[in-house]
This record gives structure tokens, C-alpha cells and sequence, in this order.
């Protein structure tokens, strides 16, 4: 059997055990020995050998089972199973770890269980995501070319100091237009103020109630806590919004919000006084309501973004061009006849 004179002590495999076991019992059969007699000569220990024929006896087996029980005393109860199943795919705790989770039911009382029957349960539910297994696929820039308004907006957050604090500011832009659709002042970063700040938007364009289709448009944002999150995924998907996401460590493929913050922190509220919440506020609705309705900006021909938004700008870029080409012509003409304007000149004198 290719073992050892001295099997006190030595591990033993699951078929060598079988085997051995094989062997005393013919040895015995075959010369009439007792198993005193073969355990000495082997120098294994005659508890350990009638274990095994326990073993054996009851489950079939000679070892390679999981030590101790079959069920364990302190294992979890059934109610307390079916909570965290349920703790586990309600939508609020979707952004929670499996620690963090353990926790959250402890301190509300629902469930006293270790972050690990957590992590367990939830696993042989398939609410845990295989890590380990997932290939991050390489990233591309996201295709930004929206051929009218409302199609594509670009959003963000951003934070900016009122006295000794920090306040963050939402906003939502039309990149086809440029257009602030919508924005939302608040204390805290948090998912709650992000919907109010969509909320307004849809509101503004009238699109709040649309159905599910291409009417909607589609939100553009970074990897950020508020933009990828399961819980402002969800409610983009209630919504029927499509999400486009920006490469990783690449603010460029959202330069159009991102522009736009610049603008607004280093070209008005660096020359503005404000020491309320109240007063920022102000000061953003006058700055939104000039950068949309006065400023002209440069990359959509210089007009307003109202104007590109609302379609006129295509009447008024086309009457810029005609005044243009009559004052050419006006020029050329008296360029080409300087006589006639000296003649018009004296006979106006």
C-alpha cells in the first residue's frame, strides 16, 4: 500500500484509510489474528482504526467530511434568513456592502447576524457581485452628437464656500444648445437633492410625464457617487433616461457642465458678495438667467443659448450674414467709384 512502518501520528488520506481498513479485516480473517496484534505491528492506534469503522458504519465513508456537527447550534434561523434576503434587494440598501448592511440591521434591530452569514446568504442568493470574475472591458469615449435640443445633457456637481462651509450645486446643461436646463442649491450632496435638480429640469422642458422613448433625453456625467450609484441608476431607469458615462480620470468627455462650472465660479461669483444661503441662491438665478437669455457663446456661433434652444438661432445668424454682405457690397461700390463720393460730399456741403 506504499505506507509507512509507523503510522502513529502520520496523516492519512481518505483511500489509504480505506484500504488499510481492507487489509486488517483479510489479515484477520486469513491468520486469526486480533486487531490488538495488527495495530502494534502497524503502530497505529486502535481508537483511531474503530473511529473510522464508526465512521464508516454511519455515514458510509472514511473521512474527508466537514469536522463537527451537521448543523450548527448557533446557525441562523429561518425568519432570520428570509430578513436578510429581504434587507438584501430592498432598493434603499442597494449601495450598501454586505458589512455595511450587517450593521445597519443590528443598530435598527431587524437582524443580530455576523457580516459574514450576511456575506454567505446573499452569495447563495446571487446578490453578491463575483468580483474576482469580472473583466473590466476597455473604456471608449462615450459619442456625443446630438443634432437638436433635449437629446443629450450633460450634468454635475460641484461645491462652493459660503463663509466657513461648502454648499454643492447640481446643474444640468443641454449640450446642444448650452442651455442651463435645470439646478438645484443644497447643504448636502446627496441622491435626494440630484432628483430635485432633474426634477426641475424635466419640468422646465415639459417633459415630465413623457413615456418611455427617444423623447427623453439622454444624462451625460462622470463615475462619480451620485451619477453611478444602484440607487440613482434605478431612478434613471424609472424615468426612462439612458445614462452615457465619461471615460475614468477624463473630465474632457464632460467638458460642456464642466466649462460651465469654470465660468460661473471664476467670471461672476469671484466679483459677487453674498453671506447667506439665500443670497447665493439669488445671485446663481440672475447668473442662469443671463448666461441663457444675454451671454453669447462662442462655440454655437455666438448667440444666446435660449435662441440656439428655442431655434431661432438659424434666422438670426442668417441676418447677420446678409447685413454683412450688404455693408460689403456698400464698401465695394464706393471703394470702386471715389469719384461719386467726393461728388456727393460737395454737393452736400
Amino acid at each position: 500500500m506504499g505506507l509507512r512502518d509507523c503510522l502513529r501520528g502520520q496523516y492519512l488520506s481518505v483511500a489509504e484509510k480505506e484500504a488499510l481498513v481492507s487489509a486488517i479485516g483479510e489479515i484477520r480473517e486469513t491468520y486469526g489474528v486480533t486487531l490488538k496484534f495488527c495495530c502494534e505491528r502497524l503502530q497505529l492506534d486502535g481508537e483511531r482504526y474503530r473511529r473510522w469503522v464508526r465512521l464508516h458504519r454511519r455515514t458510509g465513508r472514511y473521512g474527508g467530511g466537514r469536522p463537527g456537527p451537521r448543523r450548527a447550534p448557533h446557525g441562523l434561523l429561518a425568519e432570520e434568513r428570509a430578513k436578510i434576503v429581504a434587507l438584501g434587494r430592498e432598493e434603499k440598501y442597494g449601495d450598501l456592502t454586505h458589512r455595511q448592511l450587517a450593521v445597519m440591521a443590528s443598530e435598527t434591530d431587524q437582524v443580530q447576524a455576523s457580516a459574514s452569514s450576511f456575506y454567505r446568504v446573499m452569495k447563495e442568493e446571487g446578490m453578491m457581485e463575483r468580483r474576482g470574475e469580472r473583466v473590466r472591458e476597455p473604456q471608449k469615449k462615450p459619442e456625443v452628437k446630438p443634432k437638436g435640443p433635449n437629446e443629450i445633457w450633460s450634468w454635475d456637481l460641484t461645491y462652493l464656500a459660503l463663509g466657513p462651509v461648502l454648499v454643492y450645486l447640481f446643474a444640468i446643461i443641454d449640450v446642444y444648445s448650452r442651455k442651463i436646463v435645470g439646478w438645484h442649491l443644497s447643504f448636502n450632496a446627496t441622491l435626494e437633492s440630484m432628483k430635485r435638480a432633474w426634477d426641475k429640469a424635466l419640468g422646465n422642458e415639459g417633459l415630465l410625464g413623457v413615456e418611455k422613448g427617444p423623447s427623453m433625453p439622454t444624462a451625460l456625467s462622470d463615475h462619480g457617487v451620485q451619477m453611478a450609484k444602484k440607487t440613482a441608476r434605478q431612478f434613471f431607469r424609472d424615468l426612462g433616461i439612458n445614462q452615457l458615462f465619461a471615460r475614468y480620470q477624463t473630465p474632457t468627455d464632460n467638458a460642456w457642465i464642466e466649462s460651465w462650472f469654470r465660468i460661473l465660479k471664476y467670471d461672476w461669483l469671484r466679483f459677487k458678495d453674498y453671506i447667506s444661503f439665500d443670497e447665493l441662491k439669488g445671485i446663481l438665478e440672475g447668473f442662469v438667467r443671463f448666461y441663457n437669455t444675454e451671454r453669447y457663446h462662442g462655440a454655437i456661433g455666438y448667440v444666446t443659448p435660449e435662441q440656439r434652444h428655442s431655434g431661432t438661432d438659424k434666422e438670426i445668424l442668417a441676418r447677420r450674414e446678409a447685413k454683412k454682405l450688404l455693408a460689403r457690397r456698400r464698401r465695394f461700390d464706393r471703394n470702386r467709384h471715389p469719384e461719386d463720393q467726393v461728388f456727393t460730399m460737395a454737393k452736400a456741403a
